[in-house]
Parts: C-alpha cells; structure tokens; sequence
C-alpha cells in the first residue's frame, strides 16, 4: 500500500480493504470513509491534498477531532440512514462540494462514505458549460438574425442548421428537413439543384443559381469547412433570394430608359425649337410638313421627299439631319444629275488603288463612306443609273457596299434620304427607275408642296429673303404693302428658289429705299395680279377680262402638266395654238423655265 494512502480496517472488518485502497486511490475525487462512531478508516490521496493532511495525522483518528464542522451532518446520516447528496461545506477554508452515503451492513448502518470534490472545480466546469450555453446562444442569435439564408449540412450532406431566414424564403421549416440528406430533398423538388452537393463533390467552393418549387430563383454560395486532415467536416450555404434584385434590375433598366427616352424627346424638342426658329413656315401644309419631318427625324428609316424644283427638298432633308441622332455626323449632299454616269460609281461607293486609268494611287473612299455615322443625301434619285441602283438597294438591305476593284464589303452606318422632282411611279411603269428600289426608298414619302399652294408663306417669305439680302448688299430697303400683294399671288414656276432670286434682284436693281409695285418686273405684275377677275376693275371691256382668264388658265395648265404638250392636250387644243396664245399673253419665258425645271 503506498505511502501516501492512509487505512485502518481493523473497526469495521472488511476483509478486501486492501482491494478497497487500491480503487479509491486513482480515483480523482477526495473519498473518506469513517465508522459509525466517526473513525476515520480510509483517506485516500486526493482528500489528503485538498486538505494539506498527511496520512498519520487523520487516519484512525475520529473526525470530529479532525474535521469537527463535518460530524454533525456524518452522525445524523448514521443515525436516519439517508444519504446527503451535493452538500456543500468548508473544511479548513477550502470549499468542497460532497456526496454523503450511508454503509449498510447487516442492516444497520456501520459507517459513511464521503465522496468529494473542490468546489472551484465544478465552478470553473459551470463557467465553462455557461460560456458554451452563451456562445451558443449567440451563435443561434447570429445565425438566425442573418438576413442571408443559412443551410448548415455535415460531411454526408445531412442538414443540421437552416436558419430563420431560409425558412422564410425556401418555405420549409428546419424540423421537417433537419437529419435529410440533400438527394432527397433534390428529388422531391424542393429545389432543382444543391450546392451542398456540389461542394463535396468538388471539394471547392461553389455558387449557382438556385430555382425554388414556387419558381422564385435564389443565389446560394456552398463553402466547405475542413478538419485538420483536409476533409469536408460541414458545408456552409449562404442563400440570397434574387427575385427582389432581379424586380430591382428590372425597375432600374426601365428607369434608365425612361430617362434615356426623356433625354432624348428633350433633346429632340430642342433641337426642333432651334430649327423652327430658323425657318419659315405660317401655312398649314407646310407646318404638316415640317411635323412630320421632325417625326421622321427620330428614327432611321429611309426617306423620299419629292416636289417642284426649288421647293426646298434639300432644306427639309438638312433638317431632318439637324434634328435626328445622327446631328454630331456628317451631311453629304449629292445631286446624281450633275456627276458624269461614267464616273457616278467611282463617286458614290469608291475604288481600290488601280481600279481604273486615272485612279488615285492610294484609292479613294466613296461618299457613303464619307457619311459614316451621318446622312447621305441623294437628291434628284431619279437620274441615277439603273446600273447602281441595284448596288444602292443592297446597300439599302445589307448597310455594304464594294469600292471598285475590291472583293470586300464594308459595313457603314449611314442614314440614306433621297429626293426627286420627277414622277417616279411613271419612271418604274415605262422602266426606267427599279420598281423594288423605288419601293424600298418610299418607306417614308413627304411631298412638299408647291410655293403656289401655300400663299400663306409668301409674305414672310419675302421679309425673311428682304433682310437677308439687305445684311448682304448694305441696304436697308423696304417693301411696299401692294408690291407684297401683287408677289403674293405670283405663281412662282420656279417656286422658293425663284422668290429668293426675284427678291435680290428687287433689292439690287430698285433705285431708291422703298420697292413699290411698279419695281416688279413686268411678268410679275401680269401674273400676280390676283385670282380670275369676272368683274371689271376700272376702264377695262370684256375682251380684256376674257384675255386675263385665258392668260391665267393657260398658266395653271402649264404649272400643272409640267410642259407644252401635254398642257396642249389638257386644254383640248393643239401644240402650235397653244404657243401662239403664250407668246402672245407673254408667258412664253415662265413656261420655258418651267418647261425646263
């Protein structure tokens, strides 16, 4: 028996108290048992050391000499029998916390056993078991305080975690999920695919998009957490529905584009405000007019302007270039009518160096090139050769076209807008303009109607070319309220162009400040003077009445057929009659420039 152990058998005559010692001295916990008397029998190392006894100074001796606060509660065991369980004393200032029992034998009591312990040790194991239950419990708070969903599986993809938040979102709650493996939730259709799953069969980290059973998609990140030998102990899942996000993506792109759409109607509206403010219109057709090109202005589509000579074509396409995306490019204006046909291709679509004698060594770009990112303007349409106009159909259909001498296409950004004073439904019935072009260029008509059929402009008109030519010439002439009259009914063959034109002769020829009605030239005055008058208007007879119907009958015949002939034909008369009646009545000049437009 070792030294430091302490037993006396002989009171008590248990016959193995040898075996006795040996057990109760590995055992951790202090251990005394006594006698029914108080005897100290055995006191094993551990009570020794809490105590500061040694073995010779308590065994055998009786307890209520050594540990007097102890007996009374020893001597009332022996006495009742019950046992005294987690009673906490102070022996020697030492606070101990103990498990008293009663030994039965032949049925009486014929000592107790002490079992304890230092009660700093079970407090430092509470404080331990307390700061666990607390980590714990914020733990939990974190977890489930997580705006994220959380799903917390082990290493076989068994849940063990899902927070609050993924309850609410995935609508399964954590006991009717918790122990289940991935795979079967999968299979029920829970959800379509596992991240968990993916984890551990890619032992990485892992992020999809997740489609919920009521259609809702989530964002879900799987990470896996490792044990010290680099194996999957948890896989952690962070869950985000993005069904908010993607309605919030989806407000703010329809933001954007309604910003994108006022950006551009108030860009648009100042750009027609500043153009308004720089021409001239005060007649209902050409206010149509000028509306719908602002209209057309908006979009890309291909546009065909058509009317009389000089009734401004050019300015409405400038316009439209002005007041459409394409404003920061490029305008090129082409008249098709005055390039040579055998050099019309070269200039429109370009040539490679070589393409032809006289080419330029380095090649030379064409004017749809030119108009990248901008508008080209192909005025008078009618005269382009039939030749190139398949080429500008495919350019029309593809946005390509070929440079002389080359095999390769270039894409180009360009707006295409024509225009034309020609018939050209006439021209595609007779063959001489392609009938799918003449279709794929009218996908927006605008006719501009002639200066004679919006009178409303003339006066206006007239000031605007007056101060113009004015500022130019050093001049500060005016113009006479008769003289504005007489113009204003003038049916201007040659239209805008021939009144800018007449009133920077007025402005340069008339002598004086003032340009009166007798300052018109005299086909002026003749052929604006009014609407047919069937009432003499002073010492006129009815052969003078019946000539100035004549007159201006024969005029608006002219203005509407366009030439001789086929006025002739209008006005049931022959060719040669109808000359003589123009040479006559002075017209002959009007009906040649018109003739000639």
């Amino acid at each position: 028996m070792s030294n430091e152990f302490s037993a006396s058998p002989a009171s008590m005559n248990f016959e193995d108290v040898s075996d006795l010692a040996a057990i109760v001295e590995s055992a951790h916990n202090g251990i005394v048992l006594v006698d029914r008397s108080g005897k100290i029998l055995v006191f094993n190392r551990a009570a020794l050391g809490m105590v500061n006894k040694r073995g010779h100074d308590v065994l055998g001796r009786n307890i209520q000499e050594v540990f007097p606060e102890v007996w009374a509660d020893m001597r009332q065991i022996v006495g009742t029998g019950s046992p005294q369980l987690a009673r906490q004393v102070t022996i020697n200032g030492i606070d101990i916390i103990t498990n008293r029992t009663p030994i039965w034998r032949a049925g009486e009591v014929s000592g107790v056993l002490s079992i304890f312990q230092d009660i700093s040790e079970y407090e430092k194991v509470l404080a331990e078991l307390e700061s666990y239950k607390q980590l714990n419990e914020e733990m939990d708070v974190i977890i489930n305080s997580s705006y994220d969903g959380l799903w917390i599986c082990d290493h076989e993809g068994r849940v063990m975690r899902v927070n609050h938040a993924s309850e609410k979102m995935s609508g399964v709650k954590e006991a009717e999920v918790l122990g289940r493996r991935m795979e079967e939730l999968v299979a029920e259709g829970l959800f379509d695919k596992s991240a968990t799953l993916e984890v551990l069969k890619n032992q990485t980290a892992v992020t999809l998009i997740q489609r919920l059973k009521d259609g809702r998609h989530i964002l879900v990140t799987g990470n896996p957490v490792m044990d010290q030998r680099g194996n999957i102990r948890l896989v952690v899942v962070n869950a985000r529905d993005i069904s908010e996000l993607n309605r919030l993506h989806a407000e703010l792109e329809e933001s954007r584009a309604l910003k994108e759409k006022y950006h551009s109607e108030l860009n648009h509206l100042h750009r027609s405000q500043k153009i308004n403010s720089k021409i001239v219109i005060r007649s209902a057709s050409m206010q149509r007019v000028f509306d719908t090109a602002m209209r057309i202005a908006r979009v890309d589509s291909s546009v065909l302007i058509t009317g009389e000579s000089g009734v401004g074509k050019g300015l409405i396409a400038r316009l439209i270039h002005e007041a459409s995306a394409r404003a920061e490019g490029s305008l090129i204006h082409i008249n098709c009518g005055t390039i040579p046909e055998n050099l019309i291709e070269a200039e429109l679509f370009g040539y490679e160096k070589g393409a032809f004698t006289g080419a330029l060594q380095q090649g030379k770009a064409g004017y749809f090139e030119l108009a990248e990112g901008g508008t080209l303007f192909l005025d008078e349409i009618g005269e382009l050769p039939l030749a190139l106009q398949v080429k500008l159909l495919h350019f029309l259909e593809t946005n390509e076209v070929v440079r002389i001498g080359s095999t390769r296409s270039r894409k180009i950004n360009a707006r295409i807008l024509t225009a034309t004073n020609r018939n050209l439904e006439r021209m595609v019935a007779d063959g001489g303009f392609r009938k799918d072009l003449f279709f794929r260029l009218k996908v927006v008509p605008l006719a501009i109607p002639p200066l004679r059929e919006r009178v409303d402009d003339i006066p206006p008109l007239i000031h605007f070319f007056l101060e113009k030519f004015n500022r130019k010439c050093g001049f500060q002439k005016t113009v006479s309220s008769a003289a504005v009259d007489c113009l204003r009914h003038y049916p201007y063959p040659g239209n805008i162009r021939e009144l800018a034109n007449l009133v920077e002769q007025l402005v340069v020829l008339t002598p004086g400040d003032r340009i009166d009605f007798d300052d018109l030239p005299g086909t002026v005055r003749r052929g604006g003077q009014g609407p047919c008058r069937l009432v003499p208007n002073g010492p006129e007879n009815l052969k003078q009445l019946v000539q100035d119907v004549e007159r201006q009958v024969i005029v608006s015949a002219l203005k509407a057929c366009g030439t001789l002939r086929s006025a002739a034909r209008q006005l049931g008369i022959d060719h040669s009659t109808l000359s003589r009646k123009m040479k006559r009545y002075g017209i002959i000049d009007g009906a040649l420039l018109h003739r000639g437009e």
